[in-house]
């Protein structure tokens, strides 16, 4: 037993003496671990190198060294990296989760704080596999930390992707529903411009976009950029506003349609129920001449459809105007709005030229 603890003594470093190239173990001072051995070997990976080691030996085959130190570096790092990934799925999966029964139901959220949760995840496991594995093999080291950068940010990225998805989306909406809120409470007070309405919202879209997206970033991932998606997101603002435009358009077109088919029916009315009105009551005129309300009948409904339609072209393309229509779209407006007129002046003179109408105005005169 003394012999024993003699010799777990000498298990610490020591130097050769510079008299003799052999170790002295009969020296109570000399210890058997000389710095030429040291094979940077950290301890906790000791046994399964030793044991590799051995292997070799009894198998008889040649001893290589570096071989086992790069053997020895790939089974810890593997074994760090699948205890990294357990902590690392802890605080990923939940969030996967969270997003994956978003999108199955349609309805892409944006999870609060997920920024944050991304970074110090990434941050963490790279950590703690440095820690971990840097001490051994550096060559084997790096290439199992690439791989393990990889399978981390692999879905990291797709965490990054569905969440700028949830706020395009979201964004959107807002936009959409602002923009039909503000032109319905323009509506309400009789005058609004919708074009400035479209940018300023537009505006405050791409504000709030950016600032979502700037939250999730994570910092030294080459993947954690946003430029394609702004890009998408611009082009879906541009889709929307042009939506927004033509349905505000075709509703302005129908405002103008009421109002030429309302004047029209007033003013053709009054033309014919002038009809007559000179006879005095005797059955026929004092004098040859037809009194005034009998003459060029057509021609004064003629004109006054023609000022009506006029003065609607020019309401109608002074508001379009106001909503940053192309002239395109102003033009299929006004096209849309002299067939739709003509079509109320069409019917209101077959109105009044129905052989009920005409017999009672008859009766009247």
């Amino acid at each position: 037993m003394s012999a024993v603890q003699k010799l777990g003594r000498k298990f610490r470093e020591s130097y050769k003496d510079g008299k003799s190239s052999t170790l002295k173990l009969d020296d109570e001072d000399s210890g058997i671990f000389l710095p030429e051995y040291h094979r940077r070997i950290p301890a906790d990976g000791f046994a399964h190198y030793a044991s590799g080691i051995w292997d070799q030996i009894e198998s008889n085959k040649d001893l290589d060294l570096p071989t086992q130190q790069e053997l020895l570096a790939q089974f810890r790092c593997d074994e760090i990296a699948r205890e990294v990934l357990v902590a690392f799925d802890e605080k990923i999966v939940p969030l996967e989760g969270q997003q994956s029964e978003a999108s199955k139901a349609g309805k892409p959220r944006v999870i609060p704080n997920l920024g944050s949760a991304l970074k110090s995840a990434r941050q963490q496991t790279l950590k703690d596999f440095e820690t971990e594995a840097s001490r051994y093999h550096k060559g084997v080291y790096g290439r199992k930390r690439e791989e393990l950068l990889e399978k981390v940010d692999g879905r990291l990225q797709a965490l990054f992707i569905g969440q700028l998805t949830a706020a395009h989306k979201a964004c959107v909406n807002h936009f959409t529903e602002a923009v039909t809120e503000t032109v319905r409470q323009g509506q309400k007070k009789g005058t609004y411009d919708f074009a400035e309405i479209v940018a300023t919202e537009k505006k405050l879209a791409l504000e709030r976009f950016e600032t979502e997206a700037q939250s999730v970033l994570v910092t030294d991932a080459p993947w954690s950029t946003y430029t394609n998606q702004m890009s998408l997101f611009k082009k879906a603002l541009d889709t929307v506003s042009s939506r927004l435009r033509q349905e505000e358009m075709r509703r302005l077109a129908s405002r103008v349609e009421r109002w030429v088919k309302t004047r029209l029916a007033e003013g053709v009315g009054l033309e014919f129920n002038s009809i007559g009105t000179g006879r005095g009551g005797s059955g026929a005129p004092g004098d040859a001449q037809k009194p005034a309300s009998e003459k060029d009948l057509w021609d004064r409904v003629w004109k006054g459809f023609t000022d009506t339609v006029e003065h609607a072209e020019t309401r109608f393309t002074d508001r379009a105007k106001g909503f940053d229509a192309t002239p395109q779209e102003v033009e299929v407006g006004l096209w849309r709005l002299r067939r739709k007129s003509w079509a109320s002046l069409r019917a209101k003179i077959d109105e009044e030229v129905m052989e009920g109408n005409i017999m009672l105005k008859l009766r009247e005169k």
